[in-house]
């Protein structure tokens, strides 16, 4: 015994930090800029509460119109569930078409790269800065990044890491710091000839052929309005953020608050209907609280301590369920005591006198069920409680 897809918005007024930039105008290498974050550090208030993340558990309950089946899932929405990661559908989900991951705030593009059917990226409003990690998802057809933080000085590279997606042809990036730079739409048309349709708007042949034409002076307009922004970015370092502020981190507090207040409306809902998970029940302990050997009968089960049958050993018989699995029983022997514990119940009894735990034999009954204990004496005959034989007085000779 042991014991829905969602349409994108069309503008939003955005601020955004982002310390890195591409260094030269034919490949996506960084430059060293200055760091600088216009937030307020997370050191300076409370430590922020870990916002989920994308588990297997949580992508079987959003696919309920598949049954659970997350294997052949081809379609999942993921939107407002204030999730800060992607994990686990490159290895639960590879045959993923539409996903629906808006409205979050995932900071980074990652645990995409290996979803080679998956045409439909839904990204919009998250904290993402650069457009990386989906150079493998060769049926990506539609991709949208509304209301990111994609700035200037990454725009070169997040385009550069679109060229592999030679399926992509409609392509979202409205509300992007990056879009305030007049040369974006040209210089976007310019580099990704597959995309057909770019915020909304077709690409007409004219405009392709006119960007490719102004694509060197684009190269140089964009690198003076890295220099610019970096500057301006150095400059702005330190300085406390403007109350109201669209950045990063106004949008973690909000999400935190969200799901907090998401949290606080699920657990009233289960206390209504009952459902409120109850606490562990915490067994009772050998002693009781004047350290004497507890005495208990918690399931209220017939038992018999037999102690005068046999006068070698104790019998203890306890009257379990006859159907309850012997895994659910946990028999505990020792010289002064035994403790059963069936289900979370406990009973325990004093034994009359000490007994021989490694010699006792534990057994059930095949047509009742009852547990049956034979626990040897240690000295038989003998009864706790009995008087000692009197010790004769030595006279010394």
């Amino acid at each position: 015994f042991g014991s829905s897809r969602s349409g994108s918005p069309r503008s939003c007024p955005l601020f955004a930090n982002r310390p890195r930039s591409p260094n030269s105008p034919h490949s996506p290498r960084r430059r060293a800029g200055p760091r600088c974050f216009t937030g307020p550090p997370h050191a300076d208030g409370p430590p922020r509460r870990a916002m989920p993340r994308l588990t297997e558990a949580l992508i079987r309950k959003r696919s309920e119109h598949n049954e659970g089946v997350i294997s052949d899932l081809e379609e999942i929405a993921l939107h407002q569930q204030e999730l800060e990661g992607i994990d686990n559908l490159e290895a639960c989900c590879r045959h993923i078409k539409i996903l629906l991951l808006q409205n979050n705030i995932i900071p980074k593009m990652e645990g995409l790269n290996k979803l080679k059917e998956l045409e439909y990226l839904n990204l919009a409003l998250n904290n993402i800065s650069m457009i990386e990690g989906i150079e493998g998802c060769e049926s990506l057809k539609k991709l949208d990044m509304t209301v990111n933080f994609v700035d200037v000085d990454d725009l070169e590279e997040s385009i550069y890491n679109l060229k592999a997606n030679i399926m992509l042809e409609d392509f979202y990036m409205t509300g992007n710091p990056c879009e305030d730079w007049p040369g974006f739409r040209e210089y976007t048309v310019a580099h990704l000839p597959q995309v057909k349709q770019l915020d909304g708007k077709l690409i007409l042949p004219n405009e392709r052929i006119k960007a490719r034409q102004n694509l060197p002076k684009l190269q140089q307009d964009l690198e003076v309005a890295v220099q610019a922004r970096l500057a301006k970015k150095a400059a702005e370092a330190g300085k406390p953020v403007s109350e109201g502020a669209y950045t990063k981190e106004s949008r973690n507090e909000m999400y935190l608050e969200m799901a907090e207040q998401k949290e606080e409306k699920e657990r009233n809902e289960r206390r209504r209907m009952g459902t409120e998970p109850k606490e562990p029940r915490q067994i009772p302990g050998v002693y009781n609280a004047r350290g004497e050997i507890r005495q208990c009968n918690e399931g209220k089960y017939d038992f018999n301590m037999d102690d005068t049958t046999d006068k070698t050993k104790v019998i203890f018989e306890l009257g379990v369920p006859k159907y309850l699995d012997t895994s659910a029983l946990d028999v505990d022997i020792n010289p002064l005591y035994i403790r059963c514990v069936v289900k979370d119940k406990v009973t325990q009894l004093k034994l009359p006198a000490e007994v021989t735990p490694d010699a006792s034999k534990v057994q059930r009954s095949r047509t009742t069920g009852h547990l049956r204990v034979e626990m040897p004496l240690v000295e038989p005959g003998r009864v706790r409680g009995a008087p000692a034989p009197k010790v004769p007085d030595l006279q010394p000779l």
